[in-house]
């Protein structure tokens, strides 16, 4: 999972989620990779499974593209990670004492908070970061009623 951190792809599908979260209207899959000046093949994948997920809506026709679902103080990075398929750190079950008894142990204990430091970090952290910046004009979420 920290190796996702750095990769292109969560780059990608971070940057795209900051463009829809910023937009009063849907954004198109091709409108999004203009504007981030990438392959749309990868990039609408990615926002189908954001869809799939319930964190994007995605709408056909003329006017339509990607929304977010729910306001962005509820999208976790650890969430969105999860929904692009990247693995958690797998564990062996054979191995001596010393990697059964304290480097697994340890190794989980960190990535359980590594998880929880993912989850507590929100869009709306970075889209407000984005606006005071001046890169996007963000949208006012509406009040988010959900529990």
């Amino acid at each position: 999972m920290i190796e996702s951190l750095s990769s292109r792809r969560l780059m990608r599908v971070l940057t795209a989620l900051l463009h829809i979260a910023a937009n009063e209207k849907p954004l198109s899959g091709r409108a999004l990779s203009e504007r981030m000046q990438c392959p749309r093949r990868y990039l609408e994948a990615d926002l189908q499974r954001l869809a799939k997920a319930g964190i994007l809506e995605s709408q056909r026709g003329a006017g339509g593209g990607y929304s977010l679902a729910m306001n962005p103080a509820r999208i976790s990075l650890y969430e969105v990670i999860q929904c692009l398929g990247d693995e958690q750190m797998m564990m062996g079950e054979d191995g001596c004492a010393l990697l059964m008894d304290v480097v697994q142990p340890g190794l989980q204990a960190l990535m359980g908070e590594f998880q929880q430091r993912l989850s507590d970090l929100c869009l709306s952290e970075w889209l407000q970061r984005a606006e005071e910046l001046g890169l996007v004009s963000a949208k006012r979420p509406t009040a988010d009623f959900s529990i």
